[in-house]
């Protein structure tokens, strides 16, 4: 059945998603205390541009490095914009948009602060899916512009639920062992094969998801 409208705009406004922003984040600072980290080094410095799948989207506080603030590009949805606050309450900031709406204004702002010195994130299967696939060129056209390279990051947790969306979105959970694993960097030039490019992330960001997942005991998530 779907959502009444008056409900959609409830669930869309400012005081309902800081209702839910406030116990979300109060939350995810236990998961942070509580949590042991198996945190592979970072192997190169900041700033680059951090891909990861959507799946493990709710992730993204502990990615943060020690430099600028890290800009993530979130969906203007519901569930990004509270996604948006939360990050917002450890120091990540946001630029709003998606392959389908809002793009074209998010990725000159990220441009933008990527000049400035940040590191950027982006989730390439974003936000609809297919899950574990790059739905678009977005983050090849971003790292050409700014010049940044890629880093393909996979972050999985010991206990925790795995939801049944079409991300398979990954809940933490408390006192749990957390393994963070980057993969090679990826340099999008002119003269590159986007082709070939998308195929070597896309491969690489689904190897050190998984290589994370059994670093913890986790059975690994397919792509779609």
């Amino acid at each position: 059945m779907a959502t009444p409208a008056f409900v959609k705009r409830i669930l869309r406004t400012d005081a309902f998603q800081w209702a839910a922003t406030v116990p979300a984040a109060v939350y995810f600072q236990f998961v942070l205390w509580t949590g042991r980290f198996d945190r592979a080094p970072l192997p190169i410095p900041e700033p680059y541009i951090l891909a990861m799948w959507h799946g493990r989207l709710i992730m993204l506080p502990m990615l943060r490095g020690t430099g600028k603030p890290l800009i993530a590009l979130i969906s203007g949805h519901r569930d990004g914009q509270i996604i948006s606050k939360v990050g917002s309450v450890f120091g990540i900031q946001t630029a709003v948009g998606s392959s389908s709406k809002g793009g074209m204004r998010a990725a000159r702002e990220m441009m933008r602060l990527a000049r400035d010195g940040h590191s950027l994130f982006v989730t390439p299967d974003g936000p609809r899916g297919p899950r574990m696939h790059i739905n678009n060129d977005g983050i090849l056209d971003l790292a050409r512009l700014t010049g940044l390279p890629v880093l393909p990051v996979g972050v999985s947790m010991q206990r925790g639920r795995v939801l049944r969306s079409w991300d398979r979105l990954m809940l933490p959970g408390l006192f749990s062992r957390i393994a963070i694993r980057y993969g090679e960097p990826l340099i999008v030039d002119a003269a590159a094969d986007r082709a070939e490019i998308a195929a070597r992330l896309s491969a690489s960001l689904t190897a050190v998801q998984q290589q994370a997942d059994r670093l913890v005991g986790r059975e690994p998530v397919e792509p779609a």
